[in-house]
């Protein structure tokens, strides 16, 4: 779906409707849901005067929200859920006017965008202005930031706990201090863990994408 060059509207929140169900919303400009105690989202009700746009800002909403539970910037989820969206490439100034945003804060975004590898930086023909491009592939830019993360977070972690328990075996082998080896004996079970699970992503990491999608669908199938 592409969104028309000649709207800039700003990004609006949409209405939420109350339910049967106990649901504490607490709404921003943004669009972003804070406190937020239920079993269920709540139905949205959508502005019958543009529909699709409404259906796009809910879109990109929820996508800030997804990112924000990864751990990273809601508007970067925003932006990245635009680009998404509109599926052509896009400049900064675009970006801004279509969720209402500040150069600055676009530029920061798309700058860690282009680090987790979500989207690429390029110049079309005639236009000098820097242009951004989502990538499509779900399980390409999946990939990439799973890979990004690992390396950026969890590597550095894996290598101080490494160095922990290194030391806590060399301690409690001079001292032979009981409770100390029993420390040192947790550490490195705990270790174990963290290296198979890790190691684990890293195989995920290498599994083609057409296998892991033929596994995951025969996971689904099981299941049903």
């Amino acid at each position: 779906m592409c969104l028309p060059t000649t709207d800039h509207r700003p990004l609006t929140t949409p209405a939420l409707v109350d339910s049967d169900e106990s649901v504490r919303v607490q709404s921003v400009r943004s669009g972003f849901r804070e406190n937020m105690t239920t079993t269920r989202a709540a139905p949205v009700e959508i502005d019958k005067t543009d529909p699709r746009r409404a259906i796009e800002d809910i879109f990109i909403n929820e996508w800030g929200l997804l990112a924000n539970a990864w751990g990273v910037s809601p508007l970067l989820g925003r932006i990245h859920g635009l680009l998404l969206l509109v599926g052509r490439p896009m400049t900064a100034e675009e970006v801004c006017e279509r969720l209402d945003i500040s150069r600055a804060s676009a530029s920061v975004q798309l700058n860690a965008i282009l680090g987790w590898g979500l989207a690429r930086r390029m110049y079309l023909p005639g236009d000098r202005r820097q242009h951004y491009l989502a990538e499509p592939e779900p399980w390409t830019w999946f990939r990439r930031a799973v890979r990004v993360r690992k390396e950026r977070e969890f590597d550095p972690v894996i290598a101080g706990l490494n160095d922990a328990a290194a030391e806590a075996q060399r301690m409690a082998t001079a001292s032979g201090n009981a409770d100390l080896r029993g420390e040192a004996e947790r550490l490195a079970y705990l270790l174990k863990f963290v290296r198979l699970f890790f190691g684990g992503i890293e195989t995920f990491l290498q599994i083609e994408p057409s296998a892991l999608q033929a596994f995951l669908k025969l996971a689904d199938d099981e299941r049903e």
